[in-house]
């Protein structure tokens, strides 16, 4: 039986499957298929709470859980599906080798004669992902490729279209041999309609599915889950804005171009109801529809939605500003112009206008701190802060959160960010593999060598690093490891300014005294290291010869079973690493047996160059699918990360205009560009429906800002259009005049921290700073003290 439950908030959904999950056989595992990592852990505690523990629960991800499913039940099906995008990479990667295989496709063979490795390798990654979506939402597409036949339809194809197609088709056909099937989505559907009890029966199969919270499921999923409710109970808890039918509803924009198309006298039976809702929730809309239209004669269970900012002691009318957007759209009814009397103290939507990111941090610090001075202050833990582009913003968050002082402090996580960046055993491995394949600049060795981790390895104190430093520019090493290695650049095999002269110069420092009448060997001596600067000279010595051995070791391609014993011995040669770098070691080896995994199980004889290696090993430590995780502090993190995570304060910062959503086009070879329907994932539309779902995560208070005005001569900047029409449905809606109302929800900061109007009691709340050490130093300059700021008892971290 297949069980739908809707409900607006994720807490009610998540009751949902706590109960059912506690009403179960204590010894049968749990399935429970989860959207990110976020949710998992949310629904983790929530079990834990309620039970006490929260054990024999296996979380999943849907495609992996259904392909592990269909390996059981399908004979012959690889428990590994050969289609994973990262499988698919390595083999499309492999396919663009092969000599003379796309001759016949100019648009492609073209790009492919003038890329290098990695651009091939690059095009192999965005065509996998390409593939893995026409699987998963276009698999008639791949059905008519496999048997000769075109998806093109008739003569109104335009050329590029045909163009694009022939050589994905070839290229599909070419997988799909290699591959010694095609997807077994119908087989596994057909058995499960022969014999799916027995399958349950047997243990092959679960009793019951518990899917929490997924924001899309492409068809060919709801269709293998509808032929698992044949057999198996599945439980499907969706989240849903409005309680009232709203999959008619219309965007303005698109009720205007329908106006204007419409035949004189022809009635147009749509409707807009709630603004926002219709601009925003197209995707929401379109899943809610294929979910309906997929699953046929589920069970509809819609007796859970929750009033927001419901309070039996107060009218509704009194309900925050917040409240009342979400209220709004539960309802499907759009707030009356003039029909909201805001409250002096509602703080719950807020808009800041800053001059550039790092202002935008020092406000966004000042508003949690008064947040934390409230008498009902959240705790750290409640808040969320979003940002589009976590890694841009990541510096500055550690230079603003990182250095408060005490009596500021905020406990503060960034996560979700690529494992490239914040893991120093993975960025170190990574700036070795980029020097093995570089002209071995001075500057770029010891920048490794005084990485704390490599220095530890080879015994180097700061002091000795100092002194290998002085050495280096004395014995006047530039470039190259030696001779040989010059000439490879095409240039004369001259070891002058190399590696390999300087250490030889260095020795004979060492060696010889300090003042000799003649060079020896036709070698000046450098750096008059002597008694126990032999240990240091040794050192460098040995760091050296590593970097040259495995110079000549990565200048041929390598297989992947090569390169995973060369990485491995690469970790252990040169880092040393200690405390949490452990788990860092950790983590960068599981990265590495994934990329190894995966290379395997494509192509096990195809060789890699290093520049490609160092590309797949990138991705393998930045792989989107690992998101992020709160922790019991403010939580940083992407804007998608933890996606309908439900917090007391949702902050999102960075809202500048093309910021988000993000101005990318789809790839021009994209063949379900050309042939949208409802359901498919498109960026924008996405990235607009993301937005909505942070707004309906927001219990209390939702935080946006942006750079509004420029750092270089104060010029307005306009905001995202996500704000600007948030505001244009707002602003109508509060009583009174149109500044006034503006001036409620906007608030334009000072360019910088320090200017005294942030420490003024006669001034907008929202503008007070909590820096004393500013307020100290302007009542020491100016005849007429400002005012003390208030202090914030700094919050602590929550215990997980």
């Amino acid at each position: 039986m297949l069980t739908i439950h809707f409900a607006n908030r994720t807490e009610r959904l998540a009751g949902l499957l706590v109960e059912r999950i506690g009403a179960g056989p204590v010894f049968t595992p749990d399935e429970v298929i989860v959207p990110s990592a976020a949710l998992r852990r949310y629904l983790t505690l929530a079990l834990a709470q309620q039970h006490g523990i929260c054990a024999n629960v296996r979380f999943g991800y849907l495609a992996q859980s259904l392909w592990g499913w269909i390996a059981r039940v399908v004979p012959g099906v690889q428990a590994e599906s050969p289609f994973a995008p990262g499988v698919l990479a390595w083999r499309i990667f492999a396919a663009f080798d092969a000599p003379g295989a796309f001759d016949a496709y100019p648009r492609l063979r073209d790009y492919l004669a003038h890329g290098d490795a990695v651009m091939r390798f690059e095009l192999a990654q965005q065509v996998a992902g390409l593939f893995d979506q026409y699987i998963t939402y276009r698999p008639e597409w791949l059905s008519r490729w496999s048997a000769g036949q075109s998806i093109a339809h008739g003569a109104g194809a335009g050329l590029q279209v045909t163009a694009d197609e022939a050589w994905q088709a070839a290229l599909w056909r070419r997988l799909a041999t290699e591959a010694g099937a095609a997807h077994p989505a119908e087989a596994f559907a057909a058995a499960l309609a022969t014999h799916g009890d027995a399958l349950v029966a047997a243990g092959t199969l679960p009793a019951a599915l518990h899917v929490f919270c997924l924001p899309s499921m492409p068809p060919l999923h709801l269709g293998l889950l509808q032929a698992l409710g044949q057999c198996v109970d599945v439980q499907l808890y969706a989240l849903n804005p409005c309680r009232e039918y709203w999959l008619e509803v219309t965007d303005r924009r698109r009720l205007a171009y329908l106006a204007a198309r419409a035949a004189p006298g022809e009635e147009l039976h749509h409707e807009e109801g709630n603004r926002l809702l219709a601009a925003w929730g197209k995707q929401t809309k379109a899943q809610l529809e294929l979910l309906i239209a997929a699953t046929g004669d589920a069970v509809i269970d819609e007796a859970h939605f929750d009033e927001p900012g419901a309070d039996p002691e107060r009218e509704p009318e009194s309900a925050s500003l917040l409240a009342r957007v979400q209220r709004s759209m539960l309802d499907l009814t759009e707030l009356a112009p003039g029909s909201v009397a805001l409250d002096e103290r509602d703080r719950s939507i807020e808009v800041h206008v800053c001059h550039g990111l790092a202002r935008e941090l020092e406000v966004l610090h000042d508003r949690l701190l008064a947040l934390f001075a409230a008498p009902q202050p959240p705790a750290p833990s409640d808040i969320l802060v979003v940002t589009p582009d976590l890694e841009a913003a990541a510096p500055l968050i550690d230079a603003i959160f990182g250095t408060a002082p005490a009596d500021r402090r905020i406990p503060f996580h960034v996560t979700g960010r690529g494992r490239s960046s914040v893991n120093p055993v993975a960025r170190t491995l990574l700036d070795l593999l980029a020097l093995a394949g570089s002209r071995f600049a001075a500057s770029a060795v010891f920048g490794l060598l005084q990485q704390p981790i490599v220095a530890r390895r080879f015994g180097l104190a700061t002091e000795d690093l100092a002194q290998v430093h002085a050495w280096l520019e004395d014995a006047g090493v530039h470039w190259a490891l030696d001779a040989g290695h010059r000439a490879s650049f095409g240039l004369p095999a001259q070891a002058r300014y190399s590696f390999a002269d300087g250490l030889d110069r260095l020795y004979l420092g060492y060696a010889l005294p300090a003042r000799i009448d003649a060079p020896f060997g036709a070698r000046l001596p450098a750096g008059d290291a002597e008694g126990s600067d032999a240990v240091a000279l040794g050192a460098l010595w040995r760091f050296v010869g590593l970097l040259a051995a495995l110079q000549r070791r990565v200048a041929a391609p390598l297989a992947a079973t090569d390169w995973t014993t060369l990485l491995t011995e690469l970790l252990h040669d040169f880092l040393a690493p200690q405390g949490e770098e452990v788990e860092d070691l950790r983590e960068t080896q599981a990265a590495i047996e994934r990329f190894a995994d995966e290379l395997q199980r494509a192509t096990p004889e195809q060789r890699l160059p290093l520049d490609v290696l160092r590309s797949a090993l990138t991705a393998a430590l930045d792989d989107a699918a690992r998101g992020g995780v709160p922790t019991g502090a403010v939580t940083f993190a992407a804007m998608n990360s933890l996606r309908n995570l439900p917090c007391k304060v949702v902050c999102a910062i960075g809202l500048n205009d093309g910021a988000f959503p993000t101005q990318a086009r789809p790839a021009e070879y994209d063949l379900m560009t050309r042939d949208a329907r409802p359901g498919d994932r498109q960026r924008r539309v996405d990235e607009r429906n993301l937005f909505l779902d942070l707004l309906l995560a927001a219990r209390e208070h939702f935080y946006l800002s942006y750079t509004g005005r420029s750092l270089r001569d104060n010029a307005p900047l306009p905001p995202s259009t996500l704000v600007s029409e948030l505001l244009d449905t707002l602003l109508p809606a509060i009583a009174g005049e149109r500044d006034a109302a503006r001036a409620r929800l906007v608030v334009q900061h000072p360019l910088q921290g320090f200017a005294d109007i942030g420490f003024r009691a006669d001034v907008d709340p929202r503008l007070r700073s909590f820096d004393s050490e500013i307020a100290a130093a302007l009542r020491q300059r100016t005849t007429e003290p400002p005012e003390t700021p208030p202090r914030a008892a700094p919050p602590e971290e929550d215990d997980d």
